[in-house]
């Protein structure tokens, strides 16, 4: 065995050396969008269907999980800033001046709606089939208990300019907007409390796991969650300073966020959030959706569109109190099948990467490749697309580098 382990690290080393970069194959992959128009809104209403919207009415839909996307006829140039559905086959789409989009036969046809405004509809949400609100700029509201036959505007109380909203159900429901706005209704739209959010910046979007807990998201990388359905909000902790467009929680453990050139995971319902490793630069990913807590996607600037299937890349800080040593601990359960947890630590702020390499030394993927500050973590492997067999796992820091032996069973 340590003459496997001994040829597998010059090996190893002998990759490194004819290249200076190592391809990550880190949980999220870019797809094929067919334009470069920004994209602002996206929805998944199972596995395989998807839609996104954007710029100049464009709306393009996928059918078999992304592999191809192709564009609909929505017979409008206005701006569509969000899509949502309202059941597998209806869906709504919003934007400039006002417009509502509505289709109930998966997108075959968009038809137009009155919505009663011509301003600006920055977001959509349904609680349910007949119950949807769209929020805009100027306060605007507008509510429909129909399932779109008709639109009414609401009295927000408000003139600032509205970019997100969630109902917990058609008559509780909550609203974002600038300088921190938040404000909470429970009678379905027809008064409005403003609630102390404590902060100034845009707040783009808000999301609640249930009547109780929820959480907003804004510029600065700000993250602020309730547990007592809005009357306090508390400041989490984001690990970056980018600034945030959405957020989305599959399961009440795990929530997702995207933003400018970030996307952020929770496995711990919100408490702590840290940075999935993303191939891109300088795009802004305005929206992020799931299905489940493994298949979702995101999408923005450029006509960028990642998805990932097996959730990304999951780490999490298990302890904040400074070790003194760095160590790669092994993994567990080891063997495994088809998913293992490793931790590790961390003395000092330090750019991390753990790398999985297959007995040949062939770069399978990075569970890690960020900055981390000091303290214990746990990075997970789902390994449910690779074949059984003997893998290695390796940190790399500026001071520290060690490798590790785990066996997936199959």
């Amino acid at each position: 065995m340590k003459f496997i382990i001994h040829s597998f690290l010059i090996l190893l080393t002998s990759c490194l050396l004819k290249s200076n970069f190592v391809y990550s194959q880190n949980g999220w992959q870019q797809q094929t969008s067919g334009t470069s128009a920004t994209l602002l809104g996206a929805v998944m209403t199972d596995l395989n269907t998807a839609y996104t919207c954007g710029l100049n009415g464009l709306i393009i839909k996928t059918t078999n999980g992304g592999n191809n996307w192709f564009t609909q006829n929505t017979n409008t140039g206005r701006f569509l800033r969000d899509i949502t559905s309202a059941g597998f086959n209806t869906l709504y789409a919003v934007g400039e001046m006002g417009i509502i989009l509505r289709t109930t036969n998966g997108g075959s046809n968009w038809i137009t709606q009155l919505s009663g405004t011509d301003s600006t509809l920055v977001h959509v949400k349904f609680s349910d089939e007949l119950n949807g609100f769209a929020v805009g700029v100027s306060g605007t509201i507008v509510r429909t208990t129909d399932g779109g036959n008709n639109w009414i505007l609401l009295n927000s109380g408000t003139d600032n300019s509205l970019t997100g909203v969630y109902f917990v159900d058609s008559n509780t429901g909550f609203i974002t907007g600038y300088s921190g706005h938040i404000q909470k209704t429970i009678n379905g739209g027809e008064n409005w409390s403003i609630l102390n959010s404590g902060v100034t910046d845009i707040l783009r979007s808000v999301f609640f796991k249930n009547a109780d807990t929820g959480f907003a998201v804004g510029y600065s990388g700000k993250i602020l969650k309730t547990f007592n359905s809005g009357s306090n909000w508390e400041i989490i902790s984001s690990a970056t300073q980018n600034n945030l467009f959405s957020v989305f929680f599959p399961v009440s453990d795990t929530g997702y966020i995207s933003g400018r050139d970030v996307i952020l995971k929770s496995v711990d319902g919100g408490n702590s959030w840290l940075n999935q490793p993303v191939n891109i630069t300088s795009n802004d990913l305005y929206s992020i959706h799931f299905t489940d807590n493994k298949n979702g996607l995101t999408i923005g600037q450029n006509g960028v569109i990642l998805k990932t299937v097996t959730g990304g890349v999951g780490i999490v800080k298990l302890s904040g109190e400074i070790p003194d040593r760095f160590i790669l601990y092994q993994n567990y359960p080891n063997p495994f099948n088809p998913v293992t947890k490793i931790e590790f630590d961390i003395i000092k702020n330090s750019d991390v990467k753990i790398s999985v390499f297959d007995i040949t030394g062939r770069h399978i993927t990075d569970l890690v490749n960020q900055n981390l500050t000091a303290g214990t973590f746990a990075a997970e492997w789902n390994a449910s697309d690779s074949p059984g067999g003997v893998y290695f796992y390796r940190i790399e820091t500026n001071e520290f580098t060690f490798t590790r032996k785990m066996i997936l069973l199959k």
